[in-house]
């Protein structure tokens, strides 16, 4: 199992040993499965602690007690949705995961069964999806700004928010997406890249 990098980031996330076991498990598995799915961006791999754990982990603080629902678009290798569901402790929240690769799914699926964790893999495309009420939305490395903004609508409530993980050009997509929506966003620096950015948005309304 790849460690390189795994001392360092559980020293930040300070979790507890079940919790650990679980992550452990999910770099495991990510590790046999790569070359046959390339699910990760295979330069990322020896840094997968730090690049996609302790990445994802950083958006546990922005759930609510409040919060019931979240939704992941284009969950890809489960980032960062299946760490948060691991890191649910207390399985307060209900995830769901949407990938339109079945291969993708199954190797969700096995992380949910293997870590038996509270998430559900929906295996279609986002636009085709029955819509239900939603609490938080997230996404990673997925689509521009306007485009995520455009799959998560009609997921949106009125206290629904979006947590939307972006680079260096998480400005530059705001402007064309403010100008077909309206939205409150705060940004946020992200913890494991001085180029990454979570956007924090609420209150989206069409224009």
């Amino acid at each position: 199992m790849i460690t390189q990098d795994r001392d360092n980031v559980l020293k930040q996330l300070q979790l507890s040993d079940p919790v650990v076991e679980k992550l452990d498990r999910y770099v495991e598995l990510l590790e046999q499965e790569q070359s046959k799915l390339n699910l990760v961006g295979n330069s990322t791999l020896p840094i997968v602690w730090t690049r996609h754990i302790l990445d994802s982990a950083q958006l546990f603080k922005l759930l609510s007690p409040t919060d019931k629902v979240v939704l992941d678009l284009g969950s890809g290798a489960g980032f960062p949705a299946l760490v948060l569901a691991i890191m649910d402790i207390n399985r307060q929240y209900d995830f769901h995961l949407v990938e339109s690769d079945g291969k993708k799914c199954a190797f969700l699926n096995k992380i949910i069964d293997v870590c038996d964790l509270k998430a559900e893999v929906h295996n279609e495309r986002i636009e085709q999806m029955e819509k239900f009420n939603v609490d938080v939305i997230t996404a990673r490395a997925l689509a521009s700004l306007d485009k995520l903004i455009k799959y998560a609508y009609p997921f949106l409530k009125t206290n629904t928010r979006c947590v939307f993980m972006k680079g260096l050009k998480a400005q530059e997509e705001l402007e064309p997406a403010l100008k077909k929506y309206n939205f409150h966003f705060e940004k946020i620096q992200s913890v494991t890249s001085s180029e990454g950015t979570i956007l924090l948005l609420s209150e989206v309304r069409k224009k």
